[in-house]
């Protein structure tokens, strides 16, 4: 059989014994670890893991072995860039049973494992820095920095060890309602058995409830048999879901299908506030586009978990990371004074040079606990500075940029597919210059109060309708830039602004152009056209005053009842006078002197 076996291999020609040579060789992992049907479970079983599927016979995955090699490198223990991910790869061409387990529709596959169960696949371009943004996510979190032992450590939320440990969806009502909350963080779903939209929900959401098992505590509520805790909750339609977490809670406004429900869940349960060195800071700036970075002694150790409720309600984006004790050179670098006991910096547009803003105060951590008005002025700053610079606005962002509590104006371009490229080329060159401009900041001063701008595209084609009805903007699928349409919209006030002052429509060829446009905004200079017709803005006024009036109503009880009692009194006074002058029949009445006017 041995003979044979070397009769067959000595025949076969040279050109295909070195291609084969080649294909076994490129087969071969690049500086990670090479998993088994006999190794792979013990291996994953602990930790994250990003494997790699593959084929040698792909050209796609010889292609991306360049990649795969980078990514090694830079996760390598020991490593300064090591993130605590381990990297391992799949032959599917020998194992391919084990990838058929594994789900592999392709090659490359790369997925992530978190202590043995699968977390989500890659999707998006396989180069270094999506990869490595797309690495850090997954990360484990690294402990927080350990307080002094003369301090009073402050007590911990008491967070589940074991979140959903079923994967099943929690039935919460009145009696454990509040008891799972405090617990930890829950996505919750408020329905009603009537609701057509919540029937159709309800299977993904046992799907969502399976694949966040361990991760993230999935429940529902039903509102027909608990209305007093949905009213307490302010549900107004169904479903309505909402991820609450340090009591924030925080309405889920995105898309339905199950992939995008495991983004938000997944995104929003790795929100934590992490600690990083100052050497890792540079980097984060470099993958992220926005972030925020709280720059604290080391003695202000309790000010992590007092400002985690904050924190909290941005679900991960953007990610807030913890600094204890910066050098002297970064606090310089951010211009922090000696004076401040700490400060959150917010640095946009992967720009390490310029923060778009920083927050300081000399308020301790003992001292912010009690003082309310420092808290709200906290979370106003966050929120003012929570935009981006530029966004694509789709179904999940379209909510968080145009309603946003900043009240942004929004340089929006129409755009088609084919241009897409080009325009989110441009607007980010505008953004930058833009921020240039206002010192990093991006604000625009509007009767001394400062707006942020947003610079973003949408796709005509699929909101052709909307932007027309909106904007007066009309589908012409042109590739040139310059006909490409643009208005800056104030959406809250439902009001925008199509042209400059000197009457000429606004150019996306033309930073000035547009910038013009905003300063003719910021000065009055420029009047708006409205979203709606003369009859819809009748109507939304009316109903602004009903909902100030019902609100004034729940607000103002006593007021109200005072109101009422006068009104009914003035009532009873008008009918008792209306009675007691009620003219008599002219046959009983004299008219005279002195005593003429009595009845005899």
């Amino acid at each position: 059989m041995i003979l044979k076996l070397w009769q067959l291999f000595r025949d076969l020609p040279i050109p295909f014994l070195l291609l084969s040579f080649s294909i076994v060789c490129v087969a071969l992992p690049v500086h990670s670890t090479e998993l088994t049907p006999e190794n792979f479970k013990s291996s994953i079983a602990s930790g994250v893991w990003l494997i790699e599927h593959f084929s040698p016979y792909c050209g796609h995955c010889r292609a991306f072995a360049p990649t795969w090699e980078e990514l090694a490198q830079r996760n390598k223990e020991g490593s300064a860039e090591a993130t605590g991910v381990k990297l391992a790869q799949v032959n599917c061409a020998v194992h391919g049973d084990l990838c058929s387990a594994n789900n592999v529709k392709g090659y490359p596959q790369l997925n992530v494992y978190n202590n043995g169960d699968f977390v989500e696949t890659f999707k998006g371009a396989r180069d270094v820095e999506r990869l490595t943004e797309f690495i850090k996510r997954h990360a484990p979190t690294p402990p927080l920095p350990i307080p002094p032992v003369s301090e009073t450590v402050l007590e911990e939320p008491n967070y589940v060890a074991d979140p959903n440990p079923s994967g099943s969806v929690l039935v919460l009502d009145e009696s454990n309602f509040q008891s799972t909350i405090e617990e930890g963080p829950v996505f919750v779903k408020f329905f009603a058995p009537w609701c057509g939209h919540c029937k159709k929900l309800a299977p993904t959401w046992k799907k969502l409830a399976q694949s966040m098992q361990h991760k993230l505590t999935v429940a529902e509520v039903d509102c027909e048999s608990h209305k007093a805790l949905c009213k307490e909750n302010n549900i107004g339609g169904f479903p309505t879901l909402v991820y609450i977490a340090d009591s924030s809670h925080t309405e889920y406004g995105g898309g339905r299908k199950l992939e995008q429900l495991e983004e938000f869940a997944e995104k929003a349960s790795n929100s934590e506030p992490k600690s990083i060195s100052p050497d890792e800071l540079k980097n984060h700036v470099s993958v992220e586009n926005l972030i925020y970075v709280l720059l604290y002694p080391s003695s202000e150790h309790k000010l992590p978990s007092l400002l985690r409720p904050l924190f909290s309600s941005f679900l991960g984006s953007p990610m807030v990371y913890t600094i204890a004790d910066p050098p002297p050179s970064m606090k310089s670098h951010f211009s922090i004074p000696s004076t401040a006991a700490w400060a959150i910096v917010a640095l946009k547009d992967h720009d390490y040079t310029i923060p778009a803003a920083v927050y300081l105060t000399s308020t301790s951590a003992s001292s912010l606990k009690n003082d309310p008005t420092e808290i709200d002025n906290i979370k106003t700053w966050l929120l003012h500075n929570r935009l981006p610079t530029t966004i694509e606005l789709t179904q999940d962002s379209f909510q968080s940029v145009m309603n946003s509590p900043a009240r942004p104006l929004v340089v929006l371009a129409a755009v088609t597919p084919n241009i897409e490229d080009k325009v989110q080329e441009r607007m980010e060159e505008i953004g930058q210059k833009w921020r240039a401009r206002t010192q990093g900041s991006g604000m625009l001063s509007e009767n001394g109060k400062e707006r942020p701008i947003v610079f973003a595209w949408m796709d005509i084609g699929k909101w052709k309708d909307w932007m027309k009805s909106m904007y007066g903007i009309k589908y012409k699928g042109s590739l040139e830039l310059d006909d490409v349409e643009v208005v800056v919209t104030d959406h809250k006030a439902l009001i925008y602004y199509d042209i400059g002052h000197a009457g000429s429509p606004i150019k996306l060829t033309s930073s000035q152009s547009v910038f013009s446009v905003l300063d003719g905004i910021a000065q009055g200079k420029i009047s708006p056209k409205n979203s709606e017709n003369f009859i819809e803005r009748v109507a939304r006024y009316l109903n602004n005053k009903l909902q100030s009036i019902e609100s004034y109503i729940i607000n103002h009880p006593k007021h109200i009842a005072f109101l009422v009692l006068l009104g009914f009194v003035f009532v009873v006074y008008a009918i008792r006078r209306a009675l007691a002058d009620e003219p008599m029949d002219k046959d009983y009445v004299r008219v005279g002197k002195g005593k003429a006017d009595r009845l005899d």
